[in-house]
């Protein structure tokens, strides 16, 4: 990456021969997606259905066993999915599937094994709910859907907020008595909320969707790049500058990146027009890559570089937000970051979890393999 960013003056004539030599050798992605699911299950899923991040310990965590559910009822395989659910609900939910799950397990400092922080996190809750809601549409279960009704009645009393009348989703329950609040823009899954809407009309999800994207056409005016946490004053629900503040850097990295996935969703499969102007400010990321070869892992969020090296999960989440807003570079990004980077079931490097499933993620969403429900019953 380093050499290509310095000479970056003749990276023109590097891509057509990169685009000659990939699309040659590029295995097509939906037999990725397959192979890379049988990779996964091998890598990083004990047979009891635990998922383990390698890179942090041998912890798992329910990021971890929701991105494990989502890709299994994708992949239409619902023997792995109970297997999944089994082990949140009797490891990270004290054995009630209503229950919201502890965040983090794995090993402590006495040799045994257990929660390691009860806290919930509203992401992995919320794409657990959705999960269930998927299951019950594709399996026509009923007791899927009840748990995740179960769940989203602990998400709306726990990890929902109100800036005014306006409702808000938090990172967790831990930060509803924070002010300014602490938000994190990659957990408005705002496509989900859609479901959750229909299948839950006791709570006002439509509301949180409107309230978030207010949020972010604030946060991301003048084409700014989304940040990974955001600071909201509760009294005026103003977004504070974090810098002036004392808050933190403005900061695109390893949280952001997952926005443009969830605005790439919401365009692909309820057409949101706000979502459609706002995958405009990830556009230009594609400049830095035209002209560089390589996107920073981390950037301000002016699209100013913070480090020095590259991250392959942030390509993956661009993929389908390209194939909106830059189709004329996405057949490259996929040949040139993808498919290049596939070594025997893996992208890149083969311990790295969170990169293996945003690949995998950003591939089903572009090819048209994740989809939302459609009914349930």
């Amino acid at each position: 990456m380093g050499s290509l960013a310095a000479l970056a003056w003749i990276w023109p004539m590097l891509v057509s021969l990169v685009v000659g030599v990939v699309q040659a050798a590029a295995p097509p992605p939906q037999r990725l997606l397959k192979t890379a699911w049988r990779a996964y299950l091998r890598q990083f899923v004990q047979q009891d259905g635990r998922v383990i991040d390698h890179g942090a310990g041998s912890i798992s965590t329910s990021e971890g066993q929701a991105y494990a559910m989502l890709r299994a009822v994708w992949m239409g395989d619902r023997q792995r999915f109970d297997v999944f659910r089994r082990w949140t609900r009797d490891n990270l939910q004290s054995g009630d599937h209503g229950r919201l799950p502890a965040w983090k397990w794995g090993p402590r400092e006495d040799g045994s094994w257990g929660v390691l922080d009860e806290n919930p996190a509203a992401d992995a809750d919320q794409w657990i709910a959705y999960a269930l809601l998927l299951a019950a549409s594709r399996w026509e279960e009923g007791d899927y859907r009840r748990q995740a009704l179960q769940m989203l009645d602990q998400i709306w009393e726990r990890e929902v907020a109100f800036l005014g009348d306006a409702p808000v989703m938090l990172p967790g329950p831990w930060a509803r008595d924070q002010d300014p609040l602490k938000l994190n823009p990659s957990y408005f899954l705002t496509f989900a909320w859609r479901t959750f809407a229909r299948e839950d009309p006791g709570h006002p999800w439509g509301a949180l969707l409107d309230t978030a994207y207010v949020l972010l056409e604030q946060v991301m005016q003048e084409e700014r790049l989304p940040p990974d946490w955001m600071f909201v004053d509760v009294q005026s629900a103003e977004i504070l500058d974090s810098a002036s503040s004392g808050l933190g850097d403005c900061r695109f990295g390893y949280e952001a990146f997952r926005l443009s996935w969830n605005l790439a969703a919401d365009v692909l499969w309820y057409d949101e027009q706000r979502a459609r102007r706002l995958l405009v400010n990830l556009a230009a990321l594609g400049t830095h890559w035209l002209q560089e070869g390589w996107i920073p892992a981390e950037m301000t969020c002016e699209a100013a570089p913070l480090v020095d090296y590259e991250y392959l999960g942030l390509y993956g989440a661009l993929l389908p937000a390209w194939s909106l807003c830059r189709p004329e570079d996405l057949r490259l990004l996929y040949e040139k970051e993808i498919a290049t980077s596939w070594r025997s079931g893996s992208w890149g490097n083969p311990s790295d979890y969170y990169s293996q499933n945003w690949v995998w993620f950003g591939l089903a969403l572009w090819e048209g393999l994740a989809l939302p429900p459609k009914g349930l019953p």
